[in-house]
């Protein structure tokens, strides 16, 4: 892809190499290292904060959710406007991220689920294999 083309979409020519060879952007990267600062410096050069990866079509807010050491980019990335609802493929929100993570007996990122519910975090789930159940969680 050439150079002009990634600088009209927002990306800078040194981040060029880290999108063709992997299914995260720029952003998914300064997330999963936890880098806020550089989640903020990529969202105010224009990179989309609601981009999907090419395989799980995971956000950055769903990356960011998952891990309790993350807080700090689920903070910037909620601050800068996210989507606290969107979905992901398998209709997953990131409260619903937030929740996989955990060890089906202890929670191990309550800040990450507490902040996600005070943002007005819902979700709906459906468990589909023998019976219809509907799971819907609001903070209050």
């Amino acid at each position: 892809m050439p150079c002009s083309k990634w600088r009209s979409e927002g990306w800078c020519s040194l981040q060029k190499s880290f999108y063709p060879v992997s299914y995260y952007n720029p952003l998914h990267i300064a997330v999963l290292r936890n880098r806020p600062n550089m989640v903020r410096l990529l969202a105010g050069h224009g990179a989309d904060i609601e981009k999907r990866d090419r395989i799980h079509e995971s956000s950055p807010l769903d990356l960011a959710s998952e891990e309790s050491e993350r807080l700090p980019c689920l903070l910037t990335l909620l601050d800068l406007g996210a989507d606290v609802n969107a979905r992901d493929k398998h209709g997953k929100t990131p409260l619903l991220h937030a929740l996989a993570s955990s060890d089906g007996i202890t929670v191990h990122n309550t800040e990450n689920i507490q902040l996600l519910l005070e943002r007005d975090c819902v979700f709906v789930f459906l468990f589909l294999p023998r019976h219809l159940q509907i799971v819907y969680i609001q903070w209050v």
